[in-house]
């Protein structure tokens, strides 16, 4: 009887414990945003495999440049909204992509999906700050895609 005990509370252990170091992606970060977001910290709030550490101090120097580091941000024109400033178009690329990294990196389907319709649906600055930042190491590209960022010569390592 002490052995099916042990084995059944080692089980239930086993299952808290994948529960507690597994969260769904949704369940650690909101996906939409209300209110005013300022976040001027040089940490990255995603730091997955697309994250390149040589690069963070340049994404924070063009995160300023873009919105003096409002996640709220619109531009002038309304057109370019988001701490990183992406155009509509490119909002809804970047959904897709982070539906795909979601997907590789092993969040269930039914929940990848549910996150990139709810991120293709709002404009960037009504994402959460870790989705923006996501965003933006996705179309960074390790480097490649610099030229969405035109505010970024001048910036720490932009011209390598």
């Amino acid at each position: 009887m002490r052995a099916i005990i042990a084995a059944f509370a080692a089980g239930v252990i086993t299952v808290a414990a994948a529960m507690v170091f597994t969260p769904a992606a949704a369940d650690q970060f909101p996906v939409i945003i209300k209110g005013d977001k300022y976040y001027d910290s040089p940490i990255s709030l995603y730091q997955g495999r697309w994250y390149v550490e040589r690069d963070n101090a340049t994404r924070v120097c063009i995160r300023n440049r873009e919105s003096r580091h409002q996640y709220r941000a619109v531009s002038s024109t309304g057109k370019y909204r988001g701490a990183y400033q992406f155009s509509p178009e490119l909002t809804v690329g970047a959904g897709w992509m982070i539906q795909r990294e979601l997907r590789a990196t092993g969040t269930p389907k039914r929940e990848a999906i549910q996150i990139g319709r709810q991120l293709r649906n709002h404009p960037m600055n009504q994402w959460a700050p870790f989705y923006q930042e996501m965003a933006y190491w996705l179309v960074w590209r390790k480097g490649k895609g610099r030229s969405h960022w035109p505010t970024g010569p001048g910036c720490p390592g932009y011209y390598r």
